[in-house]
């Protein structure tokens, strides 16, 4: 087990490079997020948002540079998992399995449990408990992956576009369940967009461009 992290922060990096293929995605990224906080990442298409939402989730590897997860090394990728909860931009669903079905098998695979009907009521889609996810529009499985999310409850979330394809109603609901996330200590990356709703939840503000990190009014 690595050695803890500097006290209260549950995300560091230090001049962390990666590379993918001959394409450097990230440049000398220095991040310091305390534990509870809320964090808007900012970025046009391409920037490298998905990318750094995954090197903290320990998805991938820093070619260059060192950073720690609740005071676990990134490499360390199981203790991370254990960790982070990422709610990838696609919802990262198994198409196959109903709604009840991924919510069950994501309790399973984290050791947890929970009440599934009460996290399908709270997005709406009790009626839809027993339809494969395949079948779902893609406003529906938004609200399933985060249903999943806040019935995890991990320590850190990382959220990839979570207002992308939902009404105004649908986005109200992500405000709620991802403020009551940070309410219960959670710790909170948001790559959004829509900076005037993320900011909501998640106010402290950084601006990825050209693979570098920089804070942002």
């Amino acid at each position: 087990m690595s050695a803890p992290a500097g006290p209260g922060f549950a995300l560091q990096l230090r001049d962390v490079w990666l590379r993918l293929g001959r394409e450097v995605i990230l440049r000398g990224v220095t991040l310091d997020v305390t534990a509870g906080e809320g964090l808007t990442l900012l970025g046009e298409n391409g920037a490298g948002k998905t990318t750094l939402l995954r090197l903290l989730g320990s998805g991938l590897k820093p070619t260059r540079g060192e950073g720690r997860v609740l005071g676990f090394d990134l490499r360390d990728g199981r203790a991370v998992r254990d960790a982070v909860h990422l709610m990838p931009v696609d919802g990262g669903l198994y198409p196959d399995l109903t709604c009840e079905e991924n919510l069950n098998f994501a309790l399973t695979m984290h050791g947890q449990s929970g009440d599934v009907g009460a996290a399908l009521r709270r997005v709406d889609l009790h009626g839809a408990a027993t339809r494969r996810t395949r079948f779902l529009s893609a406003g529906m499985r938004k609200r399933l992956a985060l249903a999943r999310a806040h019935l995890l409850a991990r320590p850190v979330t990382l959220v990839d576009e979570p207002f992308a394809n939902l009404d105004d109603a649908g986005r109200q609901l992500v405000l709620t369940l991802l403020g009551e996330l940070r309410a219960g200590g959670r710790t909170l990356v948001v790559a959004a967009h829509e900076p005037a709703l993320a900011r909501q939840v998640a106010p402290r503000t950084l601006r990825l461009h050209a693979g570098q990190l920089t804070e942002s009014a």
